[in-house]
């Protein structure tokens, strides 16, 4: 059998490297945050936006970073979203019994955090994923709402935008720009993404409103189809129950803050009355 050649020409050299000890760079004393997920994703965006440049001090480059960093935040949110509806709601926590998840899962991860483990291989980036976790772990019927729809649809846009930035140094490539309209970006195919501090902003505002738009429909998913004697009709009874549902989807930290909790359980209820009484006189 003939040697094969092979050529050894020193085009470009590397330099010595060290191994890096990723055992030390994550913080070992963080404790999980307590408050609400869309507390803990409103803290996150807030103090990454406020690292963002001035508009004269802005760059493109920068600007893909902090993208990613808005989608990094949204991804961390819904994955704390599903883990929070597990553990309080009895339906979730019946679908999430069918699945399977590592070893390494299953043995070294706390019993509080371990629905975490249901999601290490799902990407939010695309609506088809969003939904089927809706679907499979809170046990979503027919399709979303339209106002979910909707932000469900801009939201995977930057999804789409933050593929370039990951994958291809901020160039559109052929896939992306089929899901964002071949007709308007076709000759911008392997163009790079010039992101300005104003869309930007604009695709933070996206992210955020498809956070907060997710929130609220998931906690009335989930509230909706409690049975009817889950609640006696009493605030002060019944306040324990409510406020175990409340307290993950409460908005305390941004400007439109959610009702109290009072109010919010007095609406519900009303609804929930109005609802069973013309249900009632259909019989």
């Amino acid at each position: 059998m003939a040697k094969e050649f092979r050529s050894t020409v020193s085009v470009t050299s590397a330099p010595a490297l060290s191994p890096l000890a990723t055992h030390l760079l994550f913080d070992k004393n963080y404790t999980t945050f307590r408050g609400s997920c869309i507390d803990e994703f409103t803290k996150r965006l807030r103090a990454m936006n406020a690292l963002v440049p001035r508009p004269d001090k802005f760059d493109s480059y920068i600007g893909q970073l902090f993208l990613l960093g808005a989608v990094a935040a949204v991804e961390s949110f819904l994955r704390s979203l599903f883990r929070r509806a597990i553990s309080i709601d009895g339906a979730c926590r019946d679908l999430a019994m069918k699945k399977e998840i590592s070893y390494a899962a299953a043995v070294y991860l706390r019993q509080d955090l371990l629905p975490e483990a249901l999601l290490e291989k799902t990407s939010f980036t695309s609506r088809d994923n969003i939904e089927k976790a809706c679907r499979e772990l809170l046990g979503l019927k027919g399709e979303f709402p339209e106002d979910v729809k909707v932000v469900v649809q801009q939201y995977v846009r930057i999804c789409h935008l933050r593929h370039c930035a990951v994958h291809r140094f901020g160039k559109l490539g052929a896939s992306n720009a089929v899901h964002l309209g071949l007709d308007d970006h076709m000759e911008l195919l392997e163009k790079p993404l010039l992101l300005s501090y104003a869309s930007l902003q604009e695709a933070i505002a996206i992210a955020t409103a498809f956070v907060r738009t997710l929130n609220s429909f998931v906690f009335n998913l989930l509230l909706s189809r409690l049975p009817d004697n889950h609640f006696v009709g009493n605030y002060s009874l019944d306040r324990p129950r409510f406020l175990e549902y409340y307290d993950v989807f409460r908005d305390k930290e941004s400007m439109s803050k959610s009702p109290s909790p009072k109010d919010a359980y007095t609406q519900f209820m009303a609804e929930r009355g109005r609802f069973l009484a013309q249900f009632a006189r259909q019989q």
